[in-house]
C-alpha cells in the first residue's frame, strides 16, 4: 500500500458501508464507499477511529485524511464531492498491537463473564427467593408482636405473683435444716424464717391473690415443722441439762453453748409453754445441786490453808504460830494487842502489808479449789484472804447466772428474777454465812482480820450495785455483816479490858519505878498502841451509806484511846510529879507523831490528832 497524492476528507458526521453493510446507520445524506479488497482492514481501523471519535467526541472538528492507491484500480475516495482527507498522525498507530489489545481485552471480558455466571444465577435465585422471604418476614414481625404483648403480660403477672410467692414458699434449704442439721446459729436462723413465714401465711388466709387450699397446705407444713423443731429443742436442753451432772463439767462452757442459741427458748415459750416451764424448773434444780456440790468441794479445800495467826498462851507470852484450820477442837484465845518485850509483835508489824492488800483494786480474785488442795503448807493466808477466796467466788458465780437467767430464759420480772436466783443461791448463802462463822471460832481475836473482812463486803457492795443485781446478794451481805460487827465489837471489849491490864500490870509498874528506867524512852506498849490506832483510824470510813452517820468502828476507836490514856495517867500517878509529867509527855508526843505523820489520818478524824496534841502542849 503507498500513500496517494491526493487527499480525501472524511467528516465526523461521515458513514462508512463497508462490504456494502452500512455500519453506522443508514442516513439519506450518506454515501456508500466501496474499499477493495486489499484495504479492507485499513478501512475497518479508520471507521473504528471515526466510530471512537463520535463516541467519546474527542475533537468536534477532528477530520481523518487518508490517501493510497491499490494495484489495478485508481485511488481515491468520494463522499458527496468531497475528498477524505488524510491525516498523518493514523500512520503512527500500531493497529495490530492496538488490535492484539482489544483482543486480549475481549477475552478477559468473556472470562469475567464466565465468572459472574454463578453470581447472575445466585441472584436470579435470590430475587426469586425474595418474595417469599418478605413474606416470611412479616409473618416473623407479627409473631414478635405477638410474641411482645405476651411477655408484657406475662410481666405483669409475674410482678403480681412474685412477692407472694416469694412470701409463701418454703425453700427445700430451710426443711432439711431444720430437720437433720446441728442445732447452732444458722439452725436458729431458720427458726426466725419459719416465724416469718406463718405470719405472713396469716395475712394471706383472706386473700384473693392466692388459692386458700394451698395456705391451709403449706400452713399445716409449717406446723408440721414446728413440732419438729419443738422436738429437736427439747432433746438438745435434755443432753445440756444432763451435761451439767458430768463429774469433769464446766458451767461456763455449756451456758456459752446454750447463749448461743437462746432464740430457742423464745421460740420453745411462745409455741409450748408449759415444756418450756418445766425446762426452767429442771435447769433450776439442776444448777442448785451444781452450786452445792461444788461449793461444798471448794470450802473443803478452802479449809485446808494454812492461816497465819498470833496465839497468846497462859503465860501473857506472844509467839507466832501457823497451823491448818482444825475442822474440830478450840483453840487458846489470840493475844489482841499489846506485847511488852524487846520486839513489837509480828501480828502489828503485817498490819501495813495487810492495808494494802485491801486498796489494792486489781485484788479481787478467788483462788481455785485444785490450788487450795495442793497449796503448799508454807504458804499462808490471812483471815480476810480466805473469806475473800469464798465470797468473790459466789459473787462471780452469781453474777454469771444472773446474765444467763436474763439472756436464756428471758426473764425481765425482778421478782421471778429474785425468786430464780434464791431457789438455785440460798443454799450457797447458807453455806457461806456459815463459813464465816468457822472462820470466827478460830480467829474471833483477830480484830485487824475482821475489820478488813468488813471492808471487803463493803467493796462487794459497790460491785453488785455496779453489776445491777438483784437485793438477794446485798441480803447475803448483810447477814454476814450481822456476824461480823458483833464480833469485832467484841473484840474492841476484850481489848479495852487488855489495855487496862498491861498498863496496871506489876511489870510494867516495876518497869517504871526502877530508877534505871529510862524515861525518855516510850514504853513497848505505847509504841504497839500507837500502831494499832493509826492503822485502825486508817479504815475509818466517814460516811455509811452518804448519810451523816458514822460507823461502829469511830466509837471503837474513841473508846480505845480513852482507855489507853486513862490507863497511862493511871500509871504515871505511881511517880513523883516530875517524872509523871515527863512520862506522860514522851508516851503521848509519840502517839501524836505518828498519828500527824499521816495526812490520811488527820483527814479522817482531825479531832483524834488536835486532841493528842493539846495532850502533849499539857505535859510539854
Amino acid at each position: 500500500m503507498s500513500i496517494a497524492p491526493h487527499r480525501n476528507s472524511i467528516s465526523k458526521r461521515s458513514s462508512f458501508i463497508i462490504g456494502g453493510h452500512n455500519r453506522f446507520g443508514n442516513h439519506p445524506n450518506d454515501r456508500t464507499v466501496e474499499l477493495g479488497h486489499g484495504q479492507n482492514e485499513m478501512r475497518t481501523t479508520i471507521s473504528r477511529l471515526e466510530y471512537l471519535n463520535n463516541k467519546f467526541n474527542i475533537d468536534p472538528s477532528f477530520d481523518i485524511e487518508v490517501s493510497g492507491e491499490e494495484e489495478g484500480q485508481e485511488a481515491g475516495l468520494e463522499h458527496e464531492g468531497q475528498a477524505l482527507k488524510w491525516n498523518s498522525e493514523f500512520m503512527k498507530i500500531d493497529i495490530q498491537q492496538k488490535e492484539t489489545a482489544f483482543a486480549e481485552y475481549s477475552c478477559k471480558i468473556l472470562d469475567s463473564l464466565e465468572l459472574l455466571k454463578p453470581l447472575f444465577k445466585y441472584i436470579r435465585s435470590l430475587e426469586m427467593n425474595l418474595d417469599s422471604l418478605s413474606n416470611e418476614m412479616e409473618a416473623l414481625k407479627a409473631r414478635l408482636t405477638n410474641l411482645n404483648e405476651e411477655i408484657k403480660k406475662n410481666a405483669k403477672v409475674d410482678q403480681t405473683l412474685t412477692p407472694v410467692l416469694m412470701d409463701i414458699l418454703i425453700s427445700p434449704q430451710t426443711v432439711q435444716i431444720i430437720c437433720s442439721a446441728t442445732i447452732d446459729e444458722n439452725w436458729v436462723n431458720q427458726l426466725t424464717v419459719l416465724s416469718e413465714k406463718k405470719e405472713i401465711l396469716q395475712a394471706y388466709k383472706d386473700s384473693d391473690k392466692v388459692n386458700q387450699d394451698n395456705i391451709t397446705h403449706l400452713s399445716q407444713i409449717i406446723e408440721n415443722l414446728e413440732k419438729k423443731c419443738v422436738e429437736r429443742i427439747k432433746k438438745f436442753l435434755i443432753d445440756h441439762i444432763k451435761a451439767f451432772r458430768g463429774i469433769d463439767s464446766s458451767s461456763v462452757k455449756i451456758q456459752k453453748k446454750l447463749l448461743s442459741v437462746k432464740e430457742i427458748m423464745v421460740f420453745l415459750k411462745d409455741r409450748n409453754p408449759k415444756l418450756a416451764k418445766e425446762f426452767e424448773n429442771a435447769y433450776i434444780y439442776t444448777i442448785r445441786w451444781y452450786y452445792y456440790f461444788n461449793f461444798v468441794k471448794y470450802i473443803s479445800s478452802l479449809e485446808n490453808l494454812t492461816l497465819q495467826e498470833n496465839e497468846f498462851d497462859t503465860d501473857s507470852a506472844f509467839k507466832h504460830t501457823t497451823r491448818p484450820l482444825p475442822s474440830s477442837s478450840t483453840s487458846t484465845f489470840r493475844s489482841l494487842l499489846l506485847d511488852n518485850s524487846d520486839s513489837i509483835n509480828e501480828y502489828l508489824i503485817n498490819l501495813p502489808r495487810r492495808l494494802e492488800q485491801l486498796e489494792d483494786e486489781s485484788n479481787k480474785y478467788s483462788i481455785l479449789a485444785q490450788i487450795a488442795e495442793s497449796a503448799n503448807s508454807n504458804l499462808k493466808f490471812f483471815m480476810e484472804q480466805i473469806f475473800q477466796f469464798l465470797n468473790q467466788t459466789i459473787l462471780d458465780n452469781f453474777t454469771i447466772e444472773f446474765n444467763f437467767i436474763m439472756g436464756f430464759f428471758d426473764i425481765t420480772d425482778n421478782e421471778e428474777l429474785s425468786s430464780t436466783m434464791k431457789q438455785m443461791f440460798s443454799p450457797i448463802f447458807k453455806l457461806g454465812t456459815n463459813f464465816t462463822k468457822y472462820l470466827l471460832q478460830y480467829c474471833k481475836s483477830d480484830y485487824f482480820g475482821i475489820l478488813h473482812t468488813i471492808r471487803r463486803i463493803q467493796k462487794m457492795e459497790y460491785e453488785i450495785q455496779m453489776r445491777c443485781l438483784p437485793e438477794l446478794f446485798q441480803t447475803y451481805l448483810n447477814s454476814q455483816l450481822m456476824v461480823l460487827w458483833p464480833a469485832f465489837q467484841n473484840n474492841i471489849d476484850i481489848l479495852c479490858d487488855n489495855i487496862t491490864a498491861t498498863l496496871m500490870s506489876t511489870s510494867v509498874i516495876k518497869q517504871i519505878m526502877n530508877n534505871k528506867a529510862n524515861l525518855l524512852i516510850p514504853l513497848k506498849a505505847t509504841q504497839s498502841f500507837s500502831m494499832v490506832l493509826s492503822n485502825m483510824v486508817k479504815l475509818v470510813q466517814n460516811l455509811v451509806f452518804e448519810l451523816e452517820t458514822s460507823e461502829p468502828l469511830n466509837g471503837s476507836i474513841e473508846r480505845l484511846s480513852s482507855t489507853y490514856e486513862k490507863g497511862m495517867i493511871q500509871l504515871a500517878s505511881n511517880l513523883d510529879p516530875n517524872k509523871r509529867k515527863l512520862f506522860l509527855y514522851v508516851n503521848f508526843q509519840l502517839m501524836y507523831n505518828v498519828l500527824d505523820s499521816d495526812s490520811s489520818i488527820k483527814e479522817k478524824m482531825p479531832d483524834l490528832t488536835d486532841h493528842y496534841k493539846r495532850l502533849v502542849e499539857a505535859y510539854s
